[in-house]
């Protein structure tokens, strides 16, 4: 039976509904006689299919309960509401290490305590004869208060062996941070198994992705059983030999190639991270090209379980620099918005194929399966990157090496190591707006417009050279183009940017007409159009909402207006060679 906001269960009553995923929901509640919140994670029905599932889960549940660590999030109680079985844990206000990195990469120093402490609650628990199984940033937690806690802890023992349909339908930890005993099926597990899935989270952090990314969940399996690792250095040349020794032996293949204990993982980490930090002492200082957005508020047990993160594999990679990575020039806008509509009937059409073809789970993983994905996978070439990464490594202080690598992971449809590369290479330009500059003519040069308005942008604030008039126009044409890119969205409204707030709100307007919203786009349009006519762009802009609105004569007649303007400057004059013929 689904448990329904406003009733009780238990003594708890239910508040909100926080979170969902393949084995668990989570619900805020009230627990009167203590006035206090807690989170309640109830287990998915289709559990109590199997006999033995009750005992199985009071009996790990009393395990669980017993750990007393300040970085494990506490079960206060369990019990059934309606034969579905339900923990009760400590609610923690912040976010998952997963939301936290969605928004920028931690500085080594974050990355050092996050590591101390997750390792710290790991010892803890392994001395108690507890393993996870499952860690991963979703199950690590960030208190607003900066705690941070380990979640989930018994839920992957709780649930792995039930031979119920549920099970038939996913695996038991998540792929991209699964080890290769797990991901063989493997009884008799033991704490290498976390110490592989935390050294996977850590080159996450480290390196700014996980280090195995395909396709299927069979095939990101594969590659933790059987393709060697990349290197963390090829991927982050600020990366030292200390740390990524570090990081390799917790990752070896075979369970006696890693750490003996957790402990030992944790001494040698630490002393890399030392080192590490002294070598970066200016870590983190550089201007993010991240947006900063709101902290969400969310329970102790975000239950985004193996199904979302088999699904996120299955998808493919998500989250894309510029969608298609440009708006080319050489595209008229009325043909992007004869394209929309095809392109959300494609992806539905795709989301559909997907759920029918993901494979049901770890019942179905086998040598013969994974032989197969062996003969059928293509390595991912990593030769650009990897020269590019031993230039770094000689020329640290080179900009250009940075803004080569960024484009280099663009085209490797890496965009977070991207990121990363752009930020590295703004920081070492900083103070000298003509450098900056060049970047920004070099992306344009190449279309990569977001991180092209970025480079003038920052340049305009730092003293560029170029007159005013000339600065104008580039940051105009950048900012036209990269709103037709997802990402700029997210970076070019980052606050240190200090951009026209007219300029902020044509952004939106193309923002709004992408999704959908014509209304808003065009009364945002509007409300430009009176307060800044000299803002020529807002007239392709315009232009675009009402072909998107059908209004093709009004279109025209204002492009028509658009072309007698004199001195138009050239960007405008070619944007307009390529509207629909008037």
């Amino acid at each position: 039976m689904p448990f329904i906001i406003g009733e009780n269960v238990g003594p708890y009553r239910l508040i909100d509904k926080l979170g969902k995923g393949g084995m668990a929901t989570v619900f805020k509640a009230y627990h009167p006689s203590l006035d206090r919140y807690v989170a309640i994670k109830a287990l998915h029905p289709a559990f109590m299919e199997h006999p033995g599932f009750i005992d199985r889960f009071q009996r790990e549940a009393k395990v669980v309960a017993k750990l007393d660590h300040p970085n494990i999030v506490p079960i206060f109680d369990f019990s059934e509401h309606e034969d579905r079985p339900y923990l009760v844990l400590k609610y923690v206000q912040g976010e998952t290490l997963k939301a936290r990195l969605e928004k920028s990469k931690l500085t080594y120093k974050e990355s050092r305590h996050i590591f101390r402490v997750i390792s710290s609650a790991l010892a803890y628990a392994h001395q108690e004869g507890v393993l996870h199984r499952d860690i991963k940033p979703s199950n690590v937690l960030v208190e607003k208060s900066g705690q941070v806690y380990l979640a989930d802890f018994g839920l992957a023992r709780m649930t792995e062996t039930s031979q119920t349909t549920l099970s038939g339908q996913m695996m038991m930890g998540t792929p991209h941070y699964i080890s290769p005993e797990q991901a063989k099926g493997m009884g008799g597990l033991d704490s290498g198994t976390d110490i592989y899935s935390l050294g996977v989270m850590m080159y996450e952090l480290l390196v700014g992705e996980v280090p195995f990314q395909a396709d299927t969940p069979f095939s990101v399996i594969h590659d933790h059983i059987y393709s060697p690792l990349p290197l963390p250095r090829d991927m982050n040349p600020d990366l030292n030999e200390d740390i990524e020794r570090a990081i390799l032996k917790s990752l070896a293949k075979k369970r006696e190639d890693r750490y003996k204990n957790v402990s030992e993982m944790m001494a040698m980490f630490l002393k890399a991270f030392d080192t590490l930090i002294v070598e970066h002492p200016s870590d983190g200082e550089a201007p993010t090209l991240m947006l900063n957005s709101d902290t969400r508020q969310i329970a102790t047990q975000r239950a985004v379980e193996a199904e979302e993160e088999n699904s996120a594999v299955t998808a493919g990679t998500a989250d894309s620099v510029v969608g298609e990575k440009t708006r080319k020039k050489g595209i008229p806008g009325w043909i992007w918005w004869m394209a929309i509509p095809a392109s959300l009937t494609l992806c539905l059409g795709t989301m559909v194929i997907t759920n029918a073809l993901e494979p049901p789970g770890p019942d179905l993983i086998s040598a013969e399966k994974l032989t197969q994905e062996a003969n059928i996978k293509s390595e991912p070439v990593f030769g650009e990157i990897q020269s590019l990464n031993q230039l770094i490594r000689e020329f640290p202080d080179d900009p250009f090496y940075r803004y080569q690598l960024g484009v280099a992971y663009l085209e490797a449809d890496r965009p977070q190591l991207a990121r990363e590369a752009f930020q590295k290479a703004y920081m070492l330009a900083e103070g000298n707006p003509e450098i900056i500059i060049e970047l920004g003519d070099r992306l344009t040069d190449i279309d990569i417009w977001t991180y092209a308005a970025y480079s003038y942008l920052m340049a305009d604030q730092t003293g560029s050279p170029l007159g005013p008039e000339e600065m104008k126009n580039k940051i105009s044409e950048a900012l036209y183009y990269a709103a037709f890119e997802e990402i700029s969205h997210e970076v070019l409204s980052n606050p240190e940017i200090n951009l026209d707030p007219s300029l902020r709100q044509l952004l939106e307007a193309r923002r709004a007409l992408l999704t959908g919203k014509t209304d808003v786009a065009e009364r945002l349009a509007d409300q430009v159009m009176r307060e800044r006519p000299d803002l020529l762009e807002v007239y392709l802009i315009k232009s675009d909402i009402l072909f998107a609105q059908g209004r093709y004569e009004e279109a025209r007649d204002l492009l028509l207006d658009l072309e007698q303007i004199e001195n138009l400057p050239l960007w405008i004059q070619e944007a307009l060679r390529l509207q629909p013929d008037q």
